[in-house]
């Protein structure tokens, strides 16, 4: 799905920069261009970003 209108980046997209170390939007609009325009797309990279975060620091609590 398109989250950024303004670049045309997809979800997938988005997911690759976080998965490749992408920690904010600031990151991901270096990464892949999304967020870096009009903004609209933020909240949706924020939410992703948490999600993703979260998962890493409970998968990592679990490990350590």
């Amino acid at each position: 799905m398109v989250l950024c209108h303004c670049r045309g980046v997809n979800d997938r997209v988005i997911d690759c920069a976080i998965t490749c170390g992408a920690r904010s939007v600031a990151d991901v609009a270096a990464a892949c261009g999304a967020g870096a325009q009009c903004g609209g797309c933020r909240p949706a990279i924020e939410t992703m970003l948490e999600a993703r975060l979260d998962g890493l620091l409970v998968h990592s609590a679990r490990t350590a």
